[in-house]
């Protein structure tokens, strides 16, 4: 026994341990699945994915009980989650305004009312203020108006609040909050710190929810609703995680099952695991050396595409003749299985030089992984495995598949056709192949997406689908084009193709509009004197208005307000959140409310003027994935360029790489076309599972084709690769059956793949 290689491995496995273990950050992030680079409006679309306002909301509804029980259940709940910390702001329509807020808008309300003009405080223009006010008296804002009064008898602050409300109206009111039309359900929206894609955070989030709602809640019968992307982005993690969960252990139980059956030894199925085993952990090292984390789908996919590396020691273990040394038939079978090593490792350069950190980190995981599993099985797996051992009840098996193998011999024509006319049908339905709806891809059932649908009409939410965005050299270049906007977008309001909208103009003019309106503002004796000129029609007496004129001075030396004065409100978190840097720019957005005409609206946003443009993040996101699906492509074709000159290298024949290639590149194709005309639209997630249909089809030509001794090596060649082909159809037969459709997508490809590989592979075998 050499002790250097066991050596050096347990010294490499203990070192990668350790890294993971107490170096390795581990990320739930889904934005690194996001592209890192894109043009500015998929740069944008992706910078709202990851951390946009609408992204970090949460909506919430409290139902099942009468509408006093329903709203006490939304104040508690409300005071409750501003208290926890996790939110920006919550808001059920109980409070208005923070005391914070409205204290900033009475002290800036003529530099942020539109109505601020020099009519408004002349003479008569104060007497119209005037008349108008003594009439709101009686009304049911008479107390508001009143209590405003002596400092405001423009009415500035109520025409302030009244344009505010009007662009972006919330649900009705019972008893103080926000409920439903029909009063069934008590509605709070909340605007969470972390970024949705921040999952672990999230879900802390959703905890936070639920344990303040039980402590609330003033009825066991109520229940809470939630919903938001970043509620969906929890929710899908769950199904994924609980879902492989489960198919991973009836896979797992069913390999271990088949391995026990064919080496007929326990002793050897815990040594198979070991070269797998060594490379996930292996694997995992290096990702988080090389990128700084590693993200929690890089270990379940990462796990799936080594998984080929649990072949690796049954290739050996099945070839050994009686007898024989473990080291003399690894010798045998190094150069096939050391081809079959590499071509996996060049074809996992398509992931690792992709758009995507994360389809990245899979190809870094996938290519260090197969490649510790290859050293393991060539170097550490003959020095500690049995001298002698045999495979049971092989011998029977052995000769019923070289029977098959001959039947399937003379059926060399079947993958050419095969490949001709999947390759036919791909091309005829290229337009129709490919999925391009992320939404499909979901997990998430159509109940919880049509609770969102409801509860977002009924609160008046931010659209998550359009923004306009309005670019700009400077932040005040964007905020003063986006000015010119707002008139149309209330056109649109009044037309009822939106709700409304929200644009941090509204809550931040910018300096120049500030400025305008503070020239605005007479001085104190031209105000003086027209006050009083307006007073001598009224009821009122000139002197409670003292406010008012030591007021509108101040206003006429304000600085200009800035985003930061509104900092820790509710107000400065969505006018800071609709104001995004990009490149050396900015970015005004406005966000829209409950869009009904989206043919009137994308006509509505070519008609805008300068940079302006419709940001559409369903279309963006479909037309981003199109073009890195197409890059991944691309690199594809240099994968196998790669594996062409791998085995071009290693196999040194013309006819042995067409035979090994031949039957994969049928496999390959055949299977995308079946997946098509079952009417499955192709997904990245087909094309990764693709990659691993291609690895282990060459694999399985690779064995086929190598030189045997004797027609008993030959057998045992047989018997390993359908070993193999078992293990592989079972594990991924199971995760066909998955309700997620990402997993489902992995599962079909794969077990269709290998069998067709298996096949095809057969039917071109070395016959001697």
């Amino acid at each position: 026994m050499k002790r250097w290689p066991v050596m050096l491995w347990l010294a490499v496995l203990a070192g990668c341990l350790w890294w993971v273990t107490a170096q390795t950050r581990f990320n739930t992030d889904m934005a690194a699945f996001l592209p890192d680079s894109a043009a500015p409006a998929q740069q944008l679309m992706v910078d709202q994915l990851k951390d946009g306002v609408a992204s970090r909301l949460v909506l919430l509804a409290v139902e099942n009980g009468s509408t006093g029980q329903l709203a006490e259940s939304s104040k508690k709940l409300s005071r409750a989650l501003e208290a926890s910390g996790h939110f920006s702001y919550v808001r059920n329509g109980e409070h208005g305004l923070t005391p914070a807020e409205r204290e900033h808008l009475m002290q800036y309300r003529y530099l942020l009312s539109p109505t601020t003009d020099t009519s408004r405080f002349s003479a008569a223009g104060l007497e119209q203020g005037l008349q108008d006010s003594l009439q709101l008296l009686a009304s049911p804002a008479g107390a508001m108006v009143k209590q405003l009064l002596p400092s405001d008898p423009t009415g500035a602050m109520l025409n302030l609040l009244e344009d505010w409300g009007g662009a972006s109206s919330g649900p009705s009111l019972q008893h103080d909050v926000w409920f439903s039309d029909d009063g069934r359900r008590a509605l709070l929206l909340a605007e969470t710190r972390a970024p949705a894609f921040d999952i672990d955070a999230q879900q802390q989030v959703g905890d936070a929810i639920r344990r303040a709602f039980d402590e609330s809640r003033s009825s066991p019968e109520l229940r809470l609703l939630m919903s938001g992307p970043s509620v969906f982005a929890v929710q899908s993690r769950n199904l994924i995680h609980n879902d492989a969960w489960r198919l991973s252990l009836v896979a797992m139980l069913l390999v271990s099952l088949i391995l026990l059956l064919a080496y007929g030894s326990p002793r050897l199925l815990g040594l198979g695991i070991l070269p797998v085993a060594s490379g996930a952990l292996v694997g995992i090292a290096a990702v988080s050396l090389s990128y700084g984390n590693v993200h929690g789908i890089t270990l379940g996919f990462g796990a799936t595409l080594i998984g080929e590396a649990v072949d690796y020691p049954t290739y050996l273990f099945t070839q050994r003749a009686a007898e024989e040394s473990l080291r003399n038939t690894l010798e045998r079978i190094w150069p096939t299985l050391r081809l079959a090593v590499l071509t996996t490792v060049f074809g996992s350069l398509t992931m690792l030089f992709s758009g995507f950190s994360g389809l990245s980190q899979l190809g870094m995981f996938s290519l260090v992984g197969v490649l510790a599993a290859g050293l393991v099985t060539r170097y550490v797996l003959p020095e500690i495995a049995p001298d002698h051992f045999a495979i049971a009840h092989r011998v029977q098996t052995q000769a019923l598949l070289a029977r098959g193998a001959s039947m399937l011999s003379g059926l060399k024509w079947l993958p050419l056709l095969a490949l001709a006319a999947a390759a036919a049908y791909l091309a005829i339905q290229r337009q129709d192949l490919w999925e391009n709806e992320l939404s499909r891809l979901s997990p998430i059932p159509s109940p919880a997406l049509e609770l969102d649908r409801s509860l977002r009409e009924a609160m008046g939410a931010p659209d998550v689908r359009y923004l306009i965005a309005v670019p700009g050299n400077t932040r005040q270049a964007a905020l003063e084009h986006s000015e010119t906007i707002a008139p149309q977008l209330q056109e649109l309001v009044q037309q009822g193709i939106t709700a409304g909208y929200d644009l941090t103009a509204r809550i931040i003019p910018s300096e120049r509009t500030q400025a305008v309106r503070q020239a605005a503002l007479p001085e104190p004796e031209t105000l003086r004197r027209n006050l009083d000129q307006a007073v001598a029609a009224t009821p009122f007496r000139a002197d409670i208005f003292e406010p008012f004129l030591r007021q509108v001075e101040q206003s006429r030396h304000l600085p200009p307000l800035q985003i930061k004065d509104w900092q820790g409100t509710p107000l400065g978190g969505l006018a800071g959140g609709l104001m995004v840097r990009q490149g050396d720019g900015w970015v005004a957005l406005i966000s829209l409310r409950n869009v009904s005409n989206e043919a009137a609206l994308k006509a509505f946003a070519s008609r805008l003027g300068g940079d302006a443009f419709l940001l559409d993040i369903k279309g963006e996101s479909s037309r981003m994935i199109m073009q890195y699906r197409d890059q991944s492509l691309r690199y594809s074709l240099l994968g196998v360029a790669a594996i062409l000159l791998v085995l071009g290298i290693g196999l040194r024949n013309i006819r042995a790489i067409f035979a090994v290639l031949l039957p994969v590149a049928a496999a390959v194709l055949a299977t995308a076309a079946l997946l098509a005309g079952m009417d499955i639209k192709l997904s990245l997630f087909h094309v990764v599972s693709l990659l691993l249909v291609l690895g282990i089809g060459l694999n399985y030509g690779l064995f086929f084709n190598r030189p045997a001794l004797d027609e008993a090596e030959r057998r045992r060649t047989l018997f390993g690769v359908l070993v193999c082909a078992a293990s592989t159809v079972s594990a991924f037969g199971v995760l066909a059956f998955s309700a997620t459709p990402v997993l489902q997508a992995i599962g079909i490809t794969v077990a269709l793949g290998a069998v067709l590989s298996l096949l095809f592979a057969a039917m071109w075998a070395k016959t001697k």
